[in-house]
């Protein structure tokens, strides 16, 4: 049934499948070059999605969208690549949490940069945002047990979501073009084609178990993007922002299960502030304070 109720429930299943996503990727990067682990993502996720269209018989990604594709292509290509590399090196938990400012950083950006007007809700969703924000950052280790020093893992994780909101606010515009498993297919194809270059200098062959989570990290990609395209084509982006909080309880129940992350007290206060600055920034209603 295409209903916002149905939306809803493939949204929150996408989450979930992404979030188990992120935890292989953060267990294949004790193994594998970050840039080896977003290639088997995606040519994973693509070799999949070949097989779900063929036995389906689908519809096949559309030439004439093909510049539509190597835009999302490539901006999944460097978010993958951050957020891997964060996952790598930083706790899952933290990691999801600066992930969820992706709603505050598209505000700040719509105001700098397409001088929109300023509006009291989006600065006070600017100002909670980077308070949580600083919290969990400056917080290290004490925001999750097993925390880490790596000042390029700290920047990748602050700097994903940029890319993230770029390549949400795409998929929502181009979703209504074509199907879930096209869409997802042509992406995962070209993201595959730029990291596969960059893998092929250091590529390490995968045996044992690591293998088992090459292979499964393709099939979470494929499955959990095809919840969330299916999900976003139901209901606003705006609704599944709200979706996407419940993104940070399963990392933290991830990272506990298989990493023996804890949570601390500043990844529970700063991310608190970060889903009131995302909630806040969705309430657009405001007057503007500054023409």
């Amino acid at each position: 049934m295409n209903t916002p109720l149905s939306g809803i429930g493939l949204g929150a299943a996408g989450i979930v499948v992404l979030c188990s996503m992120d935890a292989t990727a953060k267990a294949l990067g004790a193994h594998l070059p970050t840039f080896e682990i977003v290639f088997l993502r995606f040519i994973g996720a693509a070799i999949w999605l070949v097989l779900w269209i063929w036995l389906s018989r689908g519809a096949w990604p559309k030439r004439s969208n093909l510049g539509r594709h190597i835009m999302r292509g490539a901006l999944f290509t460097v978010t993958a690549f951050m957020f891997f590399y964060a996952v790598s090196h930083l706790p899952l938990a933290i990691a999801a949490a600066l992930a969820m400012t992706a709603p505050v950083y598209v505000t700040g950006l719509g105001m700098l940069a397409l001088r929109e007007p300023v509006r009291l809700q989006p600065v006070i969703a600017l100002v909670l945002g980077g308070i949580g924000s600083a919290i969990i950052v400056f917080g290290g280790g004490d925001a999750v047990t097993g925390g880490s020093a790596d000042i390029l893992a700290w920047g990748a994780a602050i700097l994903a979501p940029l890319c993230y909101a770029l390549t949400l606010v795409l998929l929502k515009h181009h979703s209504g073009d074509e199907s879930a498993a096209a869409i997802t297919l042509a992406q995962s194809v070209v993201a595959a084609a730029f990291t596969l270059p960059l893998a092929a200098s250091n590529f390490v062959i995968p045996t044992g178990i690591v293998a088992a989570q090459a292979v499964l990290i393709g099939i979470l990609g494929a499955g959990g993007f095809l919840l969330l395209i299916n999900g976003l084509k139901r209901v606003p982006v705006s609704v599944f922002a709200v979706l996407d909080y419940t993104g940070l309880i399963w990392a933290a129940v991830f990272g506990w299960l298989f990493f023996a992350e804890v949570p601390g007290v500043e990844l529970y206060l700063g991310g608190a502030l970060i889903i009131a600055a995302c909630a806040v920034g969705a309430r657009t209603s405001g007057k503007p304070v500054v023409a």
